[in-house]
């Protein structure tokens, strides 16, 4: 593309960015028209798996799924990318969590389920060295395991201690461990891994899924499951998606789908409390008023909430606002500490 680094060099130095937790997007006018310069945002710990470079996987998909964003150029030196810019809202600001979604949004995200399940793998590009052999779902579920228990285990001092003064395992995927053998063997498929309100743009022509940085090669019940849990559907919503997605699913991919599904959503729930414990953290001791404080410590709350279940019966973790907010009061003064000691932090996991 031409000016493709002078786009990048207008982007830098903009400071209205949209940005998200892995990438910062910067719409700058072209001689074409507008675009959108996607670059990665330096020092953000992986909290996802991942497989391939979101350029590459792009390309790859070009001529399968229609309802992804256009790459124009890509590069490494310096890293970015320069996409199409699509015209329209995010869902989560026209219609965010506990509000009806458009029937159109609705039939675009079945109409992406369905393409996504009928990519051809030898489109794709290669899986990594060591990455579960098609339709081996139980290795699946091995990888997403650990993910959660690098990231509880990657943490610094006064973070461990937030873990173990809230109550979070050691081995916070212990109990959904023994389940997972259970899972009932489906081809492997493409997976989106994160399609949420705040990656679905409401065009006035179309609908088109953002972030595909976090696509994989797996189950396609865990895309399904994904979805649901970010999305909080109302529940009359959620039915309806499931017998959305089963419609669209080859028959292959709907093998004992309805029980599997319920696997992975607690999966997902388990997941938030770990991988939430910092991030809300952080927002309640950023916090100014005591108000903000509070909600913020109720919705790390309802994490715990639905997560407790799947740490085993015996799990004993914070329930009240009051506790994560001394919690988080707690870690960030020993965070403080830590930084003005010098001491380095643990490397972020892998994604892998």
């Amino acid at each position: 593309m031409r000016n493709a680094i002078a786009l990048y060099e207008e982007a830098c130095k903009r400071d209205d960015a949209h940005s998200g937790y892995y990438n910062r997007n910067v719409r700058v006018p072209s001689d074409d028209g507008a675009v959108m310069v996607r670059i990665p945002t330096p020092g953000s710990d992986s909290m996802d798996l991942t497989m391939w470079r979101e350029q590459d996987l792009l390309d790859a998909i070009r001529a399968y799924v229609g309802s992804a964003p256009q790459l124009l150029h890509a590069q490494s030196d310096p890293p970015f990318q320069i996409h199409e810019f699509i015209e329209g809202d995010l869902l989560d600001d026209v219609c965010p969590a506990g509000t009806p979604i458009p029937d159109r949004v609705f039939h675009g995200i079945q109409d992406l389920f369905g393409q996504l399940l009928r990519v051809p793998s030898g489109k794709l590009p290669g899986a990594p060295e060591g990455w579960p052999e098609d339709g081996d779902t139980v290795g699946f579920a091995g990888r997403l395991f650990a993910l959660v228990r690098d990231i509880r285990a990657a943490g610094d001092g006064p973070t461990q201690e937030l873990y173990r003064e809230l109550g979070v395992p050691e081995d916070p995927c212990a109990f959904l461990v023994r389940a997972a053998g259970d899972l009932q063997s489906r081809p492997f498929r493409l997976l989106h891994a994160d399609i949420h309100r705040k990656n679905i743009i409401v065009g006035p022509a179309r609908t088109v899924f953002l972030d595909w940085e976090l696509a994989l090669w797996g189950d396609p019940v865990y895309d399904l499951a994904d979805h649901l849990h970010k999305m909080a559907y109302l529940p009359d919503e959620e039915k309806r998606m499931r017998a959305a997605w089963a419609a669209a699913a080859p028959a292959e991919c709907r093998a004992g789908w309805a029980a599997d599904v319920r696997f992975y959503l607690a999966y997902e729930r388990m997941k938030s409390a770990v991988v939430d414990t910092v991030r809300w953290a952080r927002l309640i001791s950023a916090a100014t008023t005591e108000a903000e404080r509070r909600t913020f410590a109720r919705e790390l709350g309802a994490k715990f909430d639905a997560a407790r279940p799947f740490w085993g019966p015996d799990a004993r973790t914070a329930s009240q606002p009051a506790d994560f907010e001394r919690a988080a009061a707690r870690w960030a003064r020993r965070t403080a500490r830590h930084r003005s000691s010098g001491s380095a932090p643990h490397p972020p996991p892998s994604g892998q």
